[in-house]
């Protein structure tokens, strides 16, 4: 798989990217520009202006008539790669503190609630080089969150009260994430390269390094670091509203023109990385989960200049390439690698090139050979070069992409623009990842160049490695020596290997890219195809007006989990029909026709979204393969032994998360333990897994949507061809009903897990079995009025843990509270009764809630339930939530905003005091090693009314079906 610049996703993004002194690869600066006006896609009916304030702050404004959400968003250039070198992790502190009141609205909290309040959302991110903040909120209360959300930049308190709070919220952030493998490698790839160069820094903080010391307080600290660098003339802004441009315009001016600027630039690091000698080397990190990999990592220079060109965006595309004759491909084959990716990150100094490799135990093992293929490959593209065609190709799948893009929400619109702009002329600020101008061959041999084994940091991961240091903040086992005499040679002049080619042409890119005439009257989705056990749904699109579509095929079995053997078999089938499947479908998916497998509690869903041209051919591929997979040996062993282990891995997730999962096996009857179903597939031979297949599709009920660019006779062909597939030997059969299971005992019940992690968690449900419009309609307003006062007290005042929230959803269509908290202050016992203190607290808040304050929660809800879907996927994922539930009208969310409409004060209060007060919760914690030398503990530990195994409670939980 290809992950590009802005992907930021895999192990080692965020850590030590860097290089060495890095010449050559001129080009044109990408902020050299000859119009402020931005080019947008043709399917983009927004408006946009760009503007530069007085006080230098580059605006992008966003009128979009039909929003019914709105969104800002300022980006500030500077990260963590900032911080002094006595106070890592002091811009992520800073940017935890503004949200903590300013002088124009003071109240702590008051901004999250406001948010909240108004059916939005909120949150910031402190990166390498970037400090990111956004918020999305109601249309109408957009004008007073933007004034809000200004003062963050002009006038934030930084009140000494909530220093310590707030040291501890972010240490409580440290401690989360202390045994996250990514966290751990990360540091020691900081560790490895040149200690003078920012990047090498502990990026969190925690409570030692914000620590008052004799000549340095950590508020004066805050407020120094906030002057030098919180200026305008390195701030961008986005504001995505409903407004015309001129009034979005008179925001921008009256709310942010006051933003200071000290006219600070955006500088770069004046040394190099790394060191010579953390060049040319390998680097061994022990690993806590049972996992396996090597990265390659190459320092190259910052790619950000070239984009019109992306040199190296070609060269990760044929590395991390899927098909026939690819490294992946021969690997794979050879039972080296279970998956392989390339990407390239970095800050505005230098880039690291990645060749990522997940191992198998063989591949591990010959780790050595795996490394040589890699620059094999490398060597075939100098010895034949990157092709105009490739080029061209790559161009013609970015054009399409980009004419065709989709309008997402406004938080993620103004984000996107607030980092673009901050390296990008205003033109090019939306379409410059999809910019394919000019073909340089002469720097892609340039950058090319630099990926050579005397420029190689190889970085190998797994359980029980030679290492002889201990990373300190995590406290990760590590190794760095030079490579061998002989690993250098080997890389060097790699063996030629026969099997590798370079990608032929791409025979899915689209050329039909009309839009169809209508062929439906109807305005929701129409079964145009029914036989017994398959029912196919259509909806040509009549808004969105793109060439692609979605088809959902989902095939019911009740053999898909009937038992935890069973789910973990049907979690293998479809691994292997995704495995069967790579080289055909991986053209497929580069050129935009997406798709994707997996295993349902009921079944197999299978989707195929994107151009419509050539879905068919690729639905009934895909489909055949599903009714007569051929299992491969090598695909077995390899895809059995991966789920195995990441099953086993499990117990490595942070507390909250395992805490979530014990409580869905808790609820489900399908679902089952990680451990459960590992142990179940440890036994399973290829015979197994066959009858499995052959039994799964004896007796089946197929329903399938088909949505977008596709017409009533293009549905009903396709619809007649996939029962035919699927029928043609199986015997149809009503799904059965999902069920879960709820506590009506009157009591708590509550399951106690042993989870290795200093923090302690703590996640409790409350599940009701009435299923009703208005009783759901509860549920929602209830949850919305509890979760920002809930995070406020607990997180904030209490300062409990990082982790703090709730959440109200449908577990299998019945309505749902959950509160979720990982501390590592207090035990599960003692959150308990925090949280049982604030639940108590609240009722008198809604009992004093004024009428006007409940009608503003009221429209929250009202105005999430009926926002419009931004895009043809939103719509498909709406419309089959709708066909899951049963909701042939396709108006679920309607019926929601009008049972909700019909609320009263009174009917919340009582709601509260039944389904909060007296409801029977489920509970689900872990105590923390931080939290077992107390009495909490140690009474838990003699507690037979807990739960301490993996079945829980059968005797006293109450099935409930939804009807």
């Amino acid at each position: 798989m290809n992950k590009n610049k802005l992907t930021l996703i895999a192990l080692f993004v965020g850590a030590t990217l860097g290089t060495t002194v890095l010449t050559g690869c001129q080009s044109t600066n990408s902020l050299a520009s000859t119009s402020n006006s931005v080019v947008k896609s043709q399917n983009d009916k927004r408006d946009y202006r760009y503007l530069e304030l007085d006080n230098g702050l580059k605006v992008i404004l966003v009128s979009d008539e039909n929003a019914d959400k709105s969104a800002a968003s300022m980006d500030v250039h500077i990260g963590h790669m900032a911080d002094p070198k006595d106070r890592e992790g002091l811009t992520h502190f800073l940017e935890h503190m503004l949200f903590l009141g300013t002088e124009k609205y003071p109240t702590v909290g008051e901004f999250q609630e406001f948010i909240k309040a108004n059916g939005g959302f909120y949150n910031a991110g402190t990166g390498q080089q970037h400090t990111n903040y956004f918020f999305e909120v109601n249309q109408a209360s957009f004008n007073e969150a933007l004034d809000r959300f200004s003062e963050f930049f002009i006038s934030p308190t930084f009140n000494p009260t909530f220093v310590d709070r707030e040291k501890n919220a972010v240490h409580s952030e440290y401690s989360l994430k202390i045994k996250d493998e990514g966290r751990r490698y990360r540091e020691v790839l900081k560790d490895t390269s040149n200690q003078a160069h920012p990047v090498s820094q502990f990026s969190v903080g925690n409570l030692t390094t914000l620590a008052d010391r004799e000549d340095s307080k950590l508020i004066d600290d805050l407020r120094a670091h906030y002057k030098k660098y919180y200026s305008a003339s390195i701030m961008t802004l986005s504001i995505v509203g409903k407004e015309d441009l001129d009034t979005l315009e008179s925001w921008a001016k009256s709310k942010f023109s006051a933003v200071p600027n000290n006219g600070i630039a955006v500088n770069k690091p004046k040394v190099a990385p790394f060191t010579e000698d953390q060049l040319g080397v390998q680097i061994n990190i022990d690993a806590l989960r049972d996992t396996r990999s090597l990265t390659l990592q190459f320092p190259i220079p910052s790619t950000t200049k070239h984009f019109k060109t992306k040199p190296v965006s070609l060269l990760t595309r044929l590395l991390g390439h899927e098909g026939t004759g690819s490294l992946y491909s021969y690997l794979k084959n050879k039972g080296f690698v279970e998956s392989l990716s390339a990407y390239n990150y970095g800050p505005n100094d230098h880039e690291m090139l990645y060749i990522h490799f997940e191992l198998t135990k063989k591949g591990l093992a010959q780790r050595d050979e795996v490394a040589e293929a890699a620059f094999a490959y490398i060597e075939l593209i100098k010895e034949q070069g990157v092709s105009k065609q490739y080029f061209e190709e790559q161009q013609k799948i970015a054009n399409i992409e980009f004419n065709f893009a989709e309008k997402h929400n406004a938080a993620m619109t103004a984000s996107f623009i607030t980092s673009q702009l901050q390296n990008y002329a205003p033109e090019y600020v939306l379409n410059s990842p999809y910019t394919y101008e000019q073909w340089d061959p002469e720097l892609v041999s340039e950058y090319l160049a630099y990926l050579t084994p005397q420029n190689l940091r190889s970085v190998l991961v797994a359980k029980g490695l030679e290492t002889d240091t201990i990373q300190p903040e995590y406290d990760t086992k590590y190794g760095i020596k030079a490579l061998t005499t002989q690993q250098l040679a080997r890389y060097a002049a790699p063996k030629t290997i026969s099997e590798l080619k370079l990608p032929e042409a791409n025979p899915f890119i689209a050329t039909e890219l009309a839009v169809k005439p209508q062929s439906q009257a109807s305005s929701i989705p129409q079964v145009v195809f029914e036989k017994p056990g398959f029912k196919f749904w259509h909806k040509q699109d009549s808004e969105f007006l793109i060439p692609k579509a979605d088809v959902v095929v989902n095939i019911y079995s009740d053999f898909a989990a009937n038992s935890a053997e069973s789910r973990a078999k049907n979690d293998l089938y479809a691994a292997l029909l995704e495995d069967s499947l790579n080289e055909y479908g991986y053209l497929a998916k580069q050129a935009g026709l997406d798709y994707d497998i997996n295993a349902t509690s009921q079944g197999i869903e299978f989707t195929v979204g994107g151009y419509d041209q050539k879905q068919g051919l690729l639905l009934a591929t895909i489909n055949k393969r599903i009714k007569s997979l051929t299992i491969d040996p090598a695909s077995f062993e390899l895809h059995k032994n991966r789920l195995i282990r990441d099953w086993q891995n499990a117990k490595h997730a942070r507390p909250y998360t395992q805490a979530i999962g014990a409580m869905q096996a808790i609820w489900k009857e399908s679902t089952f333990a990680p451990a459960a179903l590992a142990n179940a597939l440890q036994t399973v031979t290829m015979e197994d897994l066959a009858a499995y297949i052959k039994a799964f599709h004896k007796e089946i009920d197929v329903e399938v949507l088909g949505h977008g660019n596709i017409t009533t006779t293009d549905a009903s062909a396709l619809a007649k061809q996939l029962h035919a597939i699927n029928f043609a030997d199986a015997s149809p059969k009503s799904r059965a009903k999902q069920a879960v299971l709820v506590n009506k005992t009157g009591q708590p019940l509550i399951k106690q897990l042993n989870i290795d992690h200093n923090d302690s968690s703590f996640v409790m449900s409350l599940v009701s079995d009435d299923t009703s419009i208005e009783n759901s309609a509860k549920y929602a307003l209830l949850g919305t009025l509890i979760d920002a006062p809930f995070g406020q007290n607990i997180r904030t005042e209490k300062q409990l843990g990082y982790v703090v929230g709730t959440s109200q959803h449908f577990v299998n269509g019945l309505p749902t509270l959950l509160f979720i908290i990982q501390s590592h202050a207090a035990g599960p016992v003692e959150l308990q009764g925090h949280v049982n203190a604030f639940l108590e607290g609240f009722e008198s808040t809604i009992a004093n809630m004024p009428e006007a304050e409940f009608q503003k929660y009221k429209m929250a809800v009202i105005n999430d339930l009926t926002a419009k879907d931004k895009n043809l996927s939103e719509r498909t994922q709406s419309y089959s939530h709708n066909i899951e539930l049963g909701y042939a009208q396709f108006d679920r969310n309607a019926q929601l905003a009008n049972a909700v409409d019909a609320l009263t004060l009174d009917d919340i209060k009582g709601a509260y005091k039944e389904v909060v007060l007296n409801g029977s919760p489920i509970i689900t914690r872990s105590f923390g090693q931080a939290h077992r030398n107390t009495e909490d503990f140690k009474n838990a530990l003699t507690d037979s009314s807990l739960c301490k195994k993996d079945a829980c409670f059968s005797n006293q939980l109450t099935r409930a079906v939804r009807l």
